[in-house]
Formats: C-alpha cells, structure tokens, sequence
C-alpha cells in the first residue's frame, strides 16, 4: 500500500502539472533553426552546453521494443544481478570499470533509482508535453511515474519528473519504498549565444532489508507455497539512502553570431574573414548524500562482529560534493545539421567534499585539470579524447583517467553502414572513501589502500543489425568486499577478457533481438562473473485496423551459466564474495503482449512461465529466489498538442 506520504507528493506533482497545463502561453512563432523541424516531435538534450548547445537531440521512444522492461535497473542494465523485488539493491553483471576522478564513496547498489545531472532530460519542443505512467503487478507492486513539459516564455522552459516505486515483495521483509524527483529549467536567448540549464534532484529510498530466506530447501522443493511466511535471517532490519542535489551549466559564445546572407545574384557576395573565439561554459553541482541502516533486533548469529551495541544497530553515514567547472572550446551555435568536424575543450574543476560518520570528518579539495578533442581528419575517419588528471588534492592527487576512441567507416551508405571502432581506456584512481575508511556497529576498517590502475582496450564493429566486438582489461590493485565482508585489495594482476554480440534478425512479421556475452577472469577468487549470459526476445508484430492498433507480442529469454554469484550483505550496502551455493544454469522467460492504441502503451507481462513446470532454483543472488509465476501490467499515455 502506498503510505500517507507518497500519496501526498503524488497528488503535489500532479496538481502542478495541471496548474502548468492552465498557464496561459504568449503566441510564439514557430522557429525551426531552435526548435526540431517536425512542429510535432518531441526531442530532448542532456546536459553538454560547453560542446553541444544542444546538437545532439533525442527523440523519445514511442515504440514498444521493450517496453515491458520497466524496472529502473532493467532500463540501465540489460544483465543484472537483483534480490527479487523492484527497488531493491542490485548488481551489473557485465563487467565495467567505473573511473571516478577525485572524491567517490564508493557504493552504488542502489545508483538506478536516482537521478544524476547527466540523467535529467531537457525537452526543446514548443508545445506542452505530458506523459502519465502506471504499473501493477503481484505483492501490491506498483510504479508511478509522471513528466510534465511546458514552455512558460519563447525561449524559457520548465519542466518535472516524478517517479514512485512501492511493492511489498513475494517473501517478509522485502518492501521497497522509493520516490524521486527532478524539477528542471533552460533559457536561451533569441540569437542563442547565451544558454542556461538548471535542476533540483531528490530521491529517498527505504527498504526492508531481509537478509535473505534461512532454509533454500524450503522455497527449492517447494514445501512451502505460500512465500510470504518462509523464515528470513533479519526481521527488523532498514536501509534508508536520500540524495538531494542542485545543478546549473551555462555558456556563453564569445563572437557574435553571423547575420544570413541575402541571396541577390545581383549583389557581389562580400567576403570577410570572421574570427570566432569560441565559447566559455560553467558548471555548478551540489551533491547532498545520507545513509542509514538500522536493525533493532541484531542477529549476532547474521553479522560478523558487533562492536557497539548488542541491542540496536543505527549506523549513518553523511556526504556532500561541490564542484565548480569552468571551461573554454571552439565549439560553435547551434547547426544541428552540420555538425563541427572539429571540438577542442580545456577545462579545470575546483572539487570540494565533505564526509561525516559516528567518529570523524573528513575534509577533501581537489583541482581538476581536463581536455577533450573530437577531430574527423577525413570524411571516413573519426577520433574523439578525453583526459583528466588531478593536480592537487591531499589523497587523490597524481589520478588520471585517459579516453580514445577511433571510427573507421568502411562502408557509408545505408542499409550496409559498418564502421570499425577502437577504444583505449587508461586510469589511475584512488580508492573510493567506503573501501578506506568504515566504522558501524558491525563492521570497521582503517585501510591504507593503493591506487587501482586500469588498462582496457576494446574494438566492435557496428553494422545497422550487428555489433561484434571484444575488451581486454588489466586491473593492478582490484577492491573487493572478500568472503569475510570486509573491504579488500588484490595484490596480484587481474586481466578480465569479454566478447559479445548484439544482433537482430527480422522476417516478416517476426523480429528476434539476441544478445551474447563471453567474460573470462583470470582470477575466479576475486571477480565472480557468469561465463557466459544470453538474452532473447522473439516477437510477433502486428498492426491492424489500418495501423490504428499495432501489437507486439513475444518472449523474453534469459540464461546465465552456473557460478558462485557474490552475496549481498545489507548492513554495508554492498555484494561479497561467497564460496558457499552455486547458482544459474536455468532459462527465465516472461511472455508478454504490448499495444497501443494513439498515444497510450499497454502492456500486460506473465513473469517467470516457466515455474509452474521446472526447478525452483531461479536465484540472481544466493537465498533470495526471484518471483514466481506473477501477471503485470502498465501504460503509458502521452499528451503534446
């Protein structure tokens, strides 16, 4: 059931999208060189005003290709590793290396069901747009979601993203309750020499923490159908995360924008050389952070050590970031039909960071110096770099972080578009904050780690159905959470190999999108991977009542082979090593029937067919088995007039 307080943002938000849909908007002229050229479309940009101003535009997706995949994690990542309910911690189970420059903390369970400023979509379309969203499914699951455009002047917009997650969970003690919001800002002025972007972020996530179901028989043999009274190893155990933040990037062109030329075959065309001196952008981000996990009943049989208090467990944690980036490129107006052959970025950012916890702060402040270069030295040849160094900061000074990629098209017209593609990713960084330094009730550690290096090289090719490709990485000094749960550092070399292949075959009325991925580690003990992961769908597609109605209906096929999957401790947020249950091996399917009909999606998803006829032994994570066989159902409805 969604509580008091939930309904009342619900009923807050939509009462101002309604109130913005009575704003009465002055009579604009339509100008096809800001807005896109369909008067009808509706696009969005995320925020790179010091490059892009905006060129790149992104329709949004109207289609139904895999829009029963509504889960905030499912969105992100294709394969992952989740505890059985919507909302709830997870895992990315193929490989990447994330690179943070200066301060991190270091936990990013629950990253999906927040908003980051790169995430936050600005719409550039002169009409309002609305969309409303719903899903329902078994165990009073529900997801809300509503964004609201609207354009309150010719070139100043406002615009809202709310999005609520409530479900009660197959097993006791698996409520999550997740709410998120983003109110958004642009102004451009009329000859778009000066932009600004501007939001506020917050998000709370609560979740009943379980520590998993005690005896696996039980649910594996199926002697207890009704999941909801199998016994859990934690039975008042909490996670609570906020996160709150403000964001605004602006830019500046610093030469004026070159008046149009007057087509008269009569008058000689004056030639003048036109200096351009580029332009200058900045960037502000705030960044507020909280942690809670609190367990009033601590089980000294679950959790390794009790340090403070046998009765209760009240472990917090507090972060903040300030960043201010200033930087110059050549980067020209807006031309989004001819895009610059040449970008050249020099920047610097003032980074400062704060950190409290039951015993000490910690202060942090780091300059950080970058550049970046995107350069097409011939019609079939691109290259784009980045790199980013630290130059002072007590603890992270000396990281670096070194990007190339290079695109070679073979063949440019379509349909048989391919182009070669390399990447060379290199990085030094310091250990996150979490990994260094953690005191709780149940878990403390002071450690004195050293940088992790990062080489990857990678190389795909990309055709209109096909992508084939391959990355070698070579991890130096790798930060794990070992089989005891504390925080750890290999001190040998760790060389993980991935292939994959993403390909699409369609016949008729019949599509199929399959996806393969191989990954190899050379050390089993210290990154546990599947070997290998598959993904299927197989669909049927058809549109009827002369393209009125369009339907896609299909299966959703996911396999992953037999390993021992990290296991997840709660009271650290974070997934261990474990040497203890094996698991995988079995194909998952959903069946599912999506349509719409005008702007309204439906959908309607049987999860998990395959229960009811094989093993009970579909885990992600050990001892916490996903749903069974559950029916779902969502929409979505657009308004844009």
């Amino acid at each position: 059931m969604i509580n008091n307080l939930s309904i009342k943002s619900t009923f807050l938000f939509v009462s101002i999208i309604a109130w913005f849909c009575c704003v009465e908007v002055e009579a604009q002229t339509y100008d096809s060189t800001f807005y896109p050229v369909d008067s009808m479309a509706i696009l969005y940009f995320h925020n790179k005003l010091d490059t892009d101003c905006p060129i790149k535009l992104t329709p949004i997706d109207t289609t139904l290709h895999d829009f029963e995949a509504y889960s905030p994690v499912d969105k992100k990542y294709l394969f992952n590793a989740s505890l059985g309910n919507v909302g709830l911690a997870y895992k990315c189970l193929n490989f990447k290396t994330q690179n943070v420059m200066g301060f991190d903390y270091g936990i990013n369970t629950f990253n999906a069901y927040f908003f980051d400023e790169k995430d936050v979509k600005y719409y550039i379309n002169p009409r309002p747009y609305t969309e409303l969203g719903y899903v329902t499914g078994a165990e009073k699951e529900q997801l809300f979601d509503v964004r609201h455009y609207q354009r309150m002047f010719k070139r100043m917009a406002i615009g809202v993203d709310f999005n609520l997650i409530n479900s009660l969970g197959t097993y006791m003690r698996q409520k999550s309750d997740d709410s998120r919001v983003a109110i958004n800002t642009q102004f451009f002025t009329d000859d778009l020499r000066y932009g600004v972007i501007a939001n506020y972020t917050r998000a709370k996530i609560k979740v009943r923490e379980n520590g998993g179901i005690i005896h696996d028989s039980i649910y594996e043999q199926d002697i207890e159908t009704n999941r909801s009274i199998i016994g859990v190893r934690l039975t008042d155990a909490e996670n609570t995360l906020r996160k709150s933040g403000v964001y605004l990037q602006q830019y500046f062109q610093l030469s004026r924008k070159k008046k149009a030329q007057i087509n008269d075959s009569l008058v000689a065309e004056e030639k003048k050389i036109q200096i351009k001196f580029g332009r200058i952008s900045h960037s502000f981000n705030y960044k507020r952070y909280s942690q809670l996990y609190s367990d009033q009943k601590p089980d000294v049989n679950y959790y390794p050590n009790i340090y403070v208090d046998s009765t209760e467990t009240y472990d917090s944690v507090y972060f903040q970031k300030i960043e201010n980036t200033f930087s110059w490129s050549t980067a020209d107006y807006l031309d989004r039909l001819k895009p610059q052959p040449f970008l050249l970025l020099f920047g610097i950012k003032h980074q400062i960071a704060e950190v409290r916890d039951s015993v000490k702060r910690t202060d942090y402040q780091n300059l950080i110096p970058f550049g970046e270069i995107r350069i097409s030295p011939h019609p079939f040849i691109k290259v784009h770099a980045k790199a980013s160094y630290v130059l002072t900061g007590a603890d992270y000074q000396g990281e670096y972080n070194l990007y190339a990629l290079g695109t070679i098209e073979i063949l440019r017209k379509k349909p048989y578009k391919t182009s070669f593609n390399f990447v060379l990713d290199l990085a030094n960084t310091t250990a996150p904050y979490f990994y260094r330094h953690y005191f709780s009730n149940h878990f403390i550690w002071d450690n004195d780690f050293s940088k992790t290096k990062t080489n990857k090289l990678s190389a795909f090719i990309d055709q209109k159905n096909t992508r084939l490709g391959f990355d070698i990485t070579t991890l130096s000094n790798y930060l794990y959470i070992g089989s005891d749960t504390l925080a750890a550092q290999s001190d040998k070399p760790i060389e993980v190999l991935k292939a994959y292949l993403h390909q699409k075959f369609m016949l008729g009325n019949f599509d199929v999108d399959s996806r393969f991925i191989y990954q190899k580690v050379s050390e089993k003990d210290i990154i546990r991977l599947p070997e290998l992961m598959a993904y299927f769908t197989v669909t049927f597609n058809l549109r009827m009542f002369k393209g009125a109605l369009h339907t896609r209906s299909g299966f959703d096929i996911y396999y992953f082979s037999k390993y021992y999957a990290d296991g997840y401790m709660p009271a650290i947020r974070s997934f261990y090593i474990q040497n203890e249950k094996e698991i995988g091996g079995y194909v998952h399917a959903d069946f599912f029937l999506n349509f719409n009909v005008a702007r309204t999606r439906f959908f309607m998803k049987f999860q998990n067919i395959l229960a009811p006829f094989g093993e009970n032994n579909y885990y992600q994570v050990p001892h916490y088995p996903l749903q069974d066989f559950a029916f779902k159902f969502g929409l979505s409805w657009r308004f844009h007039d």
